[in-house]
């Protein structure tokens, strides 16, 4: 045979149907071992190779995982992605990633799109939950009547379905706390938007913790600014020049790392010494972290054991996509130089 065996090939040559070939391939123990046995020898000869799809469209099922981001870019997505490919490739599953414009509705066009392709569950992460979202609910009751859903989201999102909840408001309490300790009574947050309910929630565990401390939640401590390094850069620099430098924080809990590495670039260009002069405190605990100068203390979200949380749940949900529970994942602070821990206490 010149041309490549198909399964119809191996089917007719060993004297058996081709669901009997495919039985034999995923080493179904309800074959008779004689038959296992002729259909192996047959598949040796040819150096046969299941078609994937033929597989999918026989079982009903595509073995692959669906995984809906924003840009991912962002490098907290891009660990989510990660983890969730190779939670799956540990389960003998895929992953096919699907993305989402920042803050726009599920479409109906991306809702077909994930039932067409016969998908074994769907994770959703990212900025979904930052925008009127009317259509969200609606997006998953459609997709649980075909395939389980899991979320990867806030704690105060409420969903029929699967939800990994991080803990975006103690992400915020976290920093404000150990600053405390360190003796800082003048804290500043930088980053995000306040359009967003994901900065939001940070910003309100963040004004909380001051409060529960009595400590001054001035406004001008207070500046929404982005996601990115140019941002703050920018940020740092609007706050520190609308004030008497008597009246500077001592210490910034940023949105995340990158807007956290702006920040300590211009406090650095402006002469203050870091984290003598000005400690600052990060989320997400990027890869870099333990690289940056000083080393960036941070807030760990955890998103890689979330995605594996997630691909295990939708694994062990196919049978039933109607699965509905939720999880929280405590936030944890990884401490190191820029939050000035090693100076001790100090009167600031």
């Amino acid at each position: 045979m010149s041309r490549k065996a198909t399964i119809y090939d191996i089917a007719r040559e060993a004297g058996v149907s081709t669901a009997t070939v495919t039985r034999v391939v995923r080493r179904d123990p309800h074959v008779r071992e004689a038959t296992r046995q002729r259909v192996q020898q047959v598949i040796d000869a040819h150096d046969y190779t299941p078609s994937l799809s033929a597989q999918n469209l026989e079982s009903g099922r595509s073995r692959t995982l669906a995984v809906v981001l924003p840009v991912i870019s962002n490098l907290y997505f891009n660990r989510i992605l990660d983890a969730a490919y190779w939670e799956a490739e540990k389960n003998h599953c895929s992953i096919r990633l699907f993305q989402t414009m920042e803050n726009q509705a599920i479409s109906s066009e991306l809702v077909s799109e994930l039932i067409r392709c016969r998908m074994d569950g769907v994770l959703f992460a990212g900025s979904i939950w930052s925008a009127d979202r009317d259509d969200l609910n609606f997006a998953l009751d459609k997709l649980r009547k075909y395939m389980p859903v899991a979320t990867i989201c806030p704690p105060d999102v409420s969903l029929e379905c699967i939800c990994i909840q991080s803990d975006l408001v103690n992400c915020s309490r976290l920093p404000v706390r150990h600053l405390h300790t360190l003796g800082h009574r003048r804290i500043a947050f930088l980053g995000g938007s306040m359009h967003s309910k994901d900065t939001s929630r940070r910003g309100e565990g963040f004004l909380e913790q001051l409060r529960l401390m009595n400590l001054s939640d001035d406004p001008a401590y207070h500046v929404d600014a982005g996601y990115d390094m140019e941002s703050g850069e920018r940020a740092v620099l609007r706050m520190l020049s609308g004030l008497d430098s008597s009246r500077w924080p001592t210490a910034i809990v940023t949105f995340n790392d990158l807007v956290a590495l702006g920040a300590m670039k211009q406090l650095k260009r402006m002469g203050l010494s870091l984290p003598r002069d000005m400690a600052i405190i990060g989320c997400d605990n990027q890869f870099f972290c333990a690289y940056t100068d000083p080393s960036l203390t941070s807030v760990d979200l955890h998103p890689e054991e979330m995605a594996q949380s997630a691909v295990r749940e939708l694994l062990l949900a196919r049978e039933s996509s109607s699965r509905s529970f939720a999880i929280v994942r405590e936030a944890t602070l990884v401490i190191r130089e820029s939050c000035g821990a090693h100076l001790g206490f100090r009167r600031l």
